[in-house]
C-alpha cells in the first residue's frame, strides 16, 4: 500500500497537527506534501490518500481521489464535515461535481469563502463573526426547483443544498439523521436590499437556524430531502461549495453518489477503531501499516 499525506498549511488548525504522532496512530509510512490554498497537487501512483485540513481540502481531495481509499483528518476551522460523520459512503454531487456537505448561494454564504485563512488560524471560528455582518444583505435569486417530481418557481434570498445536520456552525436539521439523505433548503426573498427588508429576512434566518427545523414547505421556507433535484437558474450565481467559491448556472443536477471506498474521518491522538487495527506488511519498506479498508 504506497500512501501519500496531504497537508494544508493554511488550515485553521493545520499548527496542532503533530504529522509524526498521526503517523503513529494510523500505523502508516508515507510521503508527505505540505500545501497551502494556491497549491495544485495529485495523488498518482498512490493507492491511500491521508487528507489534513478543512472541508475546502475535503472537496478537492474528492474531486482528485475517487478512485482510492481516502482517509480525512480535520484540521479546519469549523470542520462541519467531520462534525457530522465518521465515515462517508457516498457523497452529493452538483452536475458530476462532488461535494460533501454544502453547495450553497444567497444570503451570508460568502462568510464561507471570504474570512482570510490568517485570521481563521488566529482566531477560529470568531473569524467568521465579521463576515456574517458584512454579508447581511437580502438575495433575489429566481429559480425553479424541480424535487423528485414536485414543482417550486420562486425568488429566494438562501438555496443551499444539504447532506448534513448543520452549516454556518448550526445543527438545524432535525431530521438529518432518519434519512440520511441530502436536503433543500429555500428562504424566499423578501424583496430588494434595504434596512426594512433585512429586519424581516432576520425572522425567518432565526428561526431556522438558532431554533431548528424538520422537513417542511411554508410561506416563507421549505426544507425537504430528495433523492434527485434540479435547479434552474435564470442568472449565473455564485455558489459557496464546502467553504470554496464556485461559479455556477444555467440547470443544476443534484444527485448522491456512492464512493467506491468509504471515506474515513480521523481526528488525531484517538485510538484506531477494531477496522483500522488489521495490520499488513508494507514490502517495500517492511514496515506495519493498518489497513483500512481490509472488510470492503
Amino acid at each position: 500500500m504506497k500512501c501519500k499525506v496531504v497537508i494544508n498549511k493554511d488550515s485553521g488548525n493545520c499548527r496542532r497537527l503533530d504529522v509524526k504522532s498521526l503517523l503513529q496512530q494510523l500505523g502508516l509510512t508515507a510521503e508527505i506534501q505540505e500545501i497551502d490554498c494556491n497549491s495544485s497537487w495529485n495523488a498518482d501512483g498512490f493507492d491511500t490518500v491521508v487528507v489534513c485540513g478543512g472541508d475546502g481540502t475535503l472537496n478537492h481531495a474528492l474531486s482528485q481521489c475517487g478512485d482510492k481509499k481516502l482517509v480525512y483528518v480535520p484540521c479546519g476551522t469549523l470542520n462541519e464535515t467531520a462534525g457530522s460523520t465518521t465515515e462517508m459512503n457516498n457523497v452529493c454531487t452538483v452536475n458530476g461535481t462532488p461535494f460533501s456537505y454544502v453547495c450553497a448561494a444567497g444570503s451570508f454564504t460568502q462568510i464561507g469563502y471570504t474570512a482570510t485563512d490568517k485570521s481563521k488560524q488566529r482566531w477560529k471560528a470568531l473569524a467568521y463573526l465579521p463576515q456574517v455582518v458584512k454579508n447581511y444583505r437580502c438575495c433575489e435569486i429566481d429559480a425553479k426547483i424541480n424535487l423528485d417530481g414536485k414543482i417550486f418557481d420562486g425568488t429566494y434570498t438562501l438555496l443551499m443544498v444539504l447532506k448534513s445536520h448543520r452549516c454556518f456552525g448550526f445543527s438545524f436539521n432535525k431530521d438529518f439523521k432518519n434519512t440520511g439523505k441530502p436536503y433543500l433548503l429555500c428562504v424566499k426573498s423578501v424583496g430588494k436590499d434595504g434596512f426594512f427588508n433585512r429586519i424581516k429576512m432576520f425572522f425567518p434566518f432565526f428561526r431556522i437556524f438558532f431554533c431548528g427545523i424538520k422537513p417542511a414547505v411554508t410561506d416563507r421556507w421549505m426544507l425537504m430531502p430528495f433523492d434527485e433535484l434540479t435547479v434552474k437558474l435564470q442568472q449565473k450565481q455564485t455558489f459557496c461549495m464546502d467553504g470554496e467559491k464556485r461559479e455556477l448556472q444555467g440547470d443544476l443536477k443534484f444527485c448522491t453518489q456512492k464512493l467506491k471506498y468509504p471515506v474515513r474521518v480521523v481526528f488525531p491522538n484517538k485510538k484506531a477503531t477494531p477496522q483500522m487495527s488489521v495490520a499488513s506488511k508494507c514490502p517495500q519498506k517492511n514496515t506495519t501499516v493498518v489497513d483500512f479498508y481490509d472488510k470492503i
